[in-house]
C-alpha cells in the first residue's frame, strides 16, 4: 500500500472497515497521504467506537453496510468535491460523542477558552507524550502541535507544559491565570 501512495497521491481513499487491521490501515493511509480524503465502507451502525475513531482520524465519508451501492457512488463524488458526508445515524453518534466530551471538559478549560483540540493535546501532554508522539497520534505535523501548545501556555498563563496540564485537573474553574481563587 505504501508504495502505491508514494507514486501518486489519490484524491479519495476507500477503506473497508471489515478488512483485517482496518484501524492500522486507516492510520497508515492518513499518514502516507494526508491530503487524500478517506471514505470508509462496511461501517456497522452499532459500532459507535469505530465510527468515532474514524472521525478522530479525519474520515470524510461513511458508507453503512445497509446502504445501497448508488449511495456509495454519490458519497465518493461528494467527498471528492470537498464535502464531508455521513448518514443521519452516523451524524447522531458523532454529535452525541461531541456533546459528551464537551460536558466532561474540565471547567478550567472552558474558563480559559481552550479549543477542543487544545484540550485534546493537553490531555496527551498530561499522559507524558512528546510533541512528536502527539503529532503521530493525531495525524498532524509537529509544528501544528507546537502552535497549539504555545496557545495553551499563553491561555493558561504558564510556561511549562506540566503546569498547563495540571490546570485541567482542577475542578473549580476559577484558575484563569494559574492563581488559586480566594475560595480555596
Amino acid at each position: 500500500m505504501r508504495m502505491a501512495i508514494d507514486r501518486q497521491v489519490p484524491d479519495v481513499i476507500l477503506l473497508n472497515l471489515a478488512s483485517a487491521d482496518s484501524h492500522a490501515l486507516l492510520l497508515a493511509a492518513r499518514q502516507a497521504s494526508p491530503a487524500s480524503r478517506v471514505v470508509v465502507i462496511g461501517v456497522r451502525e452499532r459500532d459507535e467506537d469505530e465510527i468515532v475513531a474514524c472521525a478522530d482520524l479525519g474520515v470524510a465519508g461513511y458508507h453503512l453496510r445497509s446502504e445501497p451501492l448508488e449511495r456509495l457512488m454519490t458519497l465518493i463524488v461528494a467527498v471528492d468535491a470537498g464535502e464531508t458526508m455521513c448518514s443521519p445515524r452516523v451524524t447522531a453518534i458523532i454529535m452525541a460523542r461531541l456533546s459528551s466530551l464537551a460536558a466532561n471538559q474540565a471547567p478550567a478549560a472552558r474558563v480559559l477558552g481552550l479549543t477542543p483540540r487544545e484540550v485534546q493535546i493537553l490531555r496527551l501532554v498530561d499522559l507524558g507524550l512528546s510533541n512528536k508522539e502527539i503529532a503521530d497520534r493525531l495525524c498532524v505535523e509537529v509544528h501544528t502541535v507546537k502552535n497549539h501548545m504555545h496557545n495553551v501556555l499563553a491561555k493558561c498563563g504558564v510556561r511549562r507544559r506540566a503546569d498547563a496540564a495540571a490546570i485541567l485537573h482542577r475542578r473549580d474553574g476559577s484558575l484563569i491565570t494559574g492563581e488559586r481563587s480566594a475560595r480555596n
